[in-house]
């Protein structure tokens, strides 16, 4: 089994891999680089102001996106942890929901939202957005780390004086740590590479880099595309790597 599952992480790697090889090409089309590889597709993606502002919006969103997201996880996970809710899975599950659900259901509802708003063509509101499908990913996250972290420490900083904000936030919040870290991370690798709320609720202003990299890719075919890609993958793949050392590799 363990082959198996290395064999399909290998395989859906591939299109990753060629996408990056793409962005080295010295040729005008999405094709493979032969004898001669060349940056001057990043160097034009870097000095094209429409790729930079999306990259600027996509860094804005995503900050926006972890304060929302991370503390609104961390709440449901104590609440739903350690608080004395009834009906737990029903609730856990309203909760996941957002990853079960078609995007674009997501979205369409979404848009009809929004577009009531005063939000409307907002940064704050395409983070809103992200968050819902954020919130999920940094809620499993805290949760197991959450699991890790033994009540009785809590219990006996109560046993000696502390009152129950005391104990959560000078016991119970540093040994949770790695999975705050963890859930920070995933919640930027959502949010950067989210494309169809993006493309939904995103206007030309905020706008981010899978918003612009999308309609580039189909109606502008250029290795400036395979570009974009590979500087959202210099991005995401730190985060990724980081959030898995921080939740599995420590434990």
């Amino acid at each position: 089994m363990k082959r198996l599952a290395y064999l399909i992480v290998g395989a859906s790697l591939i299109p990753l891999a060629l996408s990056l090889l793409v962005s080295f090409t010295p040729s005008r089309f999405l094709e493979l680089p032969g004898d001669e590889w060349t940056l001057q597709w990043y160097r034009q993606v870097l000095a094209n102001p429409v790729w930079t502002r999306a990259l600027l919006n996509s860094f804005v969103v995503a900050a926006l996106t972890t304060l929302i997201s991370v503390p609104t996880a961390l709440a449901a996970a104590v609440g739903l942890s350690r608080g004395g809710w009834r009906r737990k899975p029903l609730w856990e599950t309203a909760l996941l929901a957002p990853l079960a659900l078609p995007a674009v259901a997501i979205a369409s509802g979404l848009l009809a939202v929004v577009r009531a708003t005063p939000l409307w063509g907002s940064h704050l509101s395409l983070a809103l957005a992200h968050s819902v499908i954020a919130t999920p990913v940094a809620y499993l996250a805290l949760r197991a780390s959450l699991e890790r972290v033994n009540p009785h420490l809590e219990a006996a900083a109560r046993g000696l004086g502390a009152s129950p904000r005391q104990a959560f936030r000078y016991v119970t919040l540093p040994l949770m740590a790695p999975g705050l870290i963890a859930a920070t991370l995933f919640t930027v690798v959502v949010s950067l590479n989210e494309v169809i709320l993006t493309l939904f609720l995103a206007t030309r202003d905020t706008s981010t880099l899978p918003g612009v990299i999308w309609p580039n890719l189909r109606f502008a075919i250029s290795p400036q595309v395979a570009a974009a890609s590979g500087l959202l993958f210099l991005l995401s793949a730190p985060a990724l790597a980081g959030a898995a050392w921080r939740l599995i590799g420590r434990r």
